[in-house]
């Protein structure tokens, strides 16, 4: 009886965590549906500036930013942690404007886009790529803005633990019109995509448990290899984007040089290691020009 009376209060006191969660995020919502999204951008940046820094997440925030910005110190460090705080606030607060920011009819659109990839196949769109990517700027506009690109997506999505939080952001996401993928088991889907014509998406920024070892910013760390895997089978090169915040509500997206999936000069495929490999350094490159827009709240490198 007392381990049923245990498993009850456990299973209760998670839901009611969960529902005072959703309840803030909704609150949020509310708040920032009623004003412009400039200026929710700034409410949720401002919010979470001032909480989140209290969270235990901080550690691993600091943690992960002292490897990716070896050069900066104990307080440079804060201060980058606070901007992290600030960006993911500021793309919470975002969610509800989402069909707002991705109009474009008018003269001043939210986001513009820029493609630095000059490969003649990609401009072509001849086949579809692997897009990758890191959690930057409002990272949930990059599947879009790929589609607006010319190249239809499918990305995988790690759905939220909280039930309810989970409903709430995809009901935003679908909005959007992309193909969406839920990480577990993705891999049969994503192939299917691939051979329907359609392009994939994966972020690539996080730590992937049992994963092997791969150079990340200088140091070694779990990282999936899922779009090497996908980019030598399909003989299809990986795109890094990203996503950068040039302001509260306003974007830059941009499209960088393909990763080639062969040996240049030759027909030969990499090694899933060296295409890992330089998927990771241009991820770390990406980040380190604005690492204050880097949502890094989980442990990346191993301890």
């Amino acid at each position: 009886m007392a381990k049923k009376d245990a498993r009850k209060s456990t299973w209760l006191a998670l839901r009611i965590r969960w529902w005072r969660e959703a309840l803030m995020l909704r609150t949020l919502w509310v708040l920032s549906g009623a004003v412009s999204p400039a200026r929710a951008s700034a409410l949720g940046q401002r919010v979470m500036r001032m909480i989140g820094p209290h969270s235990r997440k901080q550690r691993n925030i600091c943690a992960n930013l002292r490897i990716m910005c070896p050069e900066c110190n104990a307080r440079e460090i804060e201060a980058l942690a606070r901007d992290v705080w600030g960006n993911l606030g500021a793309t919470l607060a975002e969610f509800i404007h989402l069909d707002t920011l991705t109009k474009l009819d008018g003269d001043d659109p939210a986001i513009e886009i820029v493609c630095e990839n000059t490969d003649p196949d990609f401009l072509a769109r001849k086949k579809p790529c692997v897009f990758i990517s890191g959690h930057l700027g409002n990272w949930e506009l990059s599947s879009w803005c790929i589609q607006q690109s010319g190249y239809p997506i499918d990305s995988i999505y790690n759905p939220q633990q909280n039930p309810y939080l989970d409903a709430m952001v995809m009901s935003r996401r679908e909005k959007l019109g992309c193909g969406l993928v839920p990480k577990q088991n993705a891999l049969r889907k994503l192939m299917r995509s691939i051979k329907q014509g359609r392009s994939v998406g994966v972020h690539v920024d996080v730590r992937v448990d049992d994963a092997p070892l791969v150079p990340f910013a200088g140091q070694d760390a779990a990282t999936t290899t899922l779009p090497a895997w996908l980019a030598r089978k399909f003989e299809c090169d990986i795109v890094p984007v990203h996503t950068e915040r040039v302001g509260h509500a306003r974007f830059r997206f941009t499209l960088h040089p393909s990763i080639s999936w062969h040996l240049e000069g030759t027909d030969q495929p990499k090694s899933i290691e060296q295409l890992s490999a330089e998927m990771n350094e241009a991820l770390a490159g990406i980040i380190r020009r604005i690492p204050g827009q880097w949502m890094c709240t989980k442990r990346r490198w191993p301890k």
